[in-house]
């Protein structure tokens, strides 16, 4: 396997923890402060369930990077710093994925709008985190 593919899948992957980062750090706190969220049955992360949510966003960060390196890094910005490619890479990411399940969710479940916010972001910051490092790895392997 060539090093720029390691590279951009492990990227991808400790972009993806950066989302339980953030879901441990910020979202939970926010969803907490929802009195609606309570009485819909949110309960609070435990130990068992940020296990969970850090497999999950770093399967799906290896499995973004690993769609960076297919892609070639993005080869149509050739003339952009990496840190531009790596931000246009997450915000398609987000877009493409996060964002109309999210949006759709929140319009259907009124009473999960709020929540539906805290978790936009949420993927947004593990979307760009993603982007950024790999095409940092990417960056830096080339």
């Amino acid at each position: 396997m060539r090093i720029e593919l390691i590279m951009t899948v492990l990227a991808g992957f400790a972009g993806g923890l950066a989302g339980t980062l953030w879901a441990g750090t910020v979202s939970s706190v926010l969803l907490a402060r929802r009195p609606e969220l309570i009485a819909a049955g949110w309960r609070p992360d435990t130990a068992w369930r940020v296990l969970h949510t850090a497999a999950l966003y770093g399967l799906c960060g290896a499995a973004a990077g690993l769609l960076f390196w297919f892609g070639w890094g993005l080869v149509a910005f050739t003339n952009s710093p990496w840190f531009m490619v790596g931000a246009s890479y997450g915000l398609l990411l987000w877009f493409a994925a996060a964002f109309p399940a999210l949006l759709l969710l929140s319009l259907r479940v009124p009473a999960l709008r709020a929540a539906g916010v805290v978790m936009a972001i949420e993927t947004l910051v593990a979307a760009v985190s993603v982007g950024l490092l790999c095409a940092f790895a990417w960056q830096r392997a080339a």
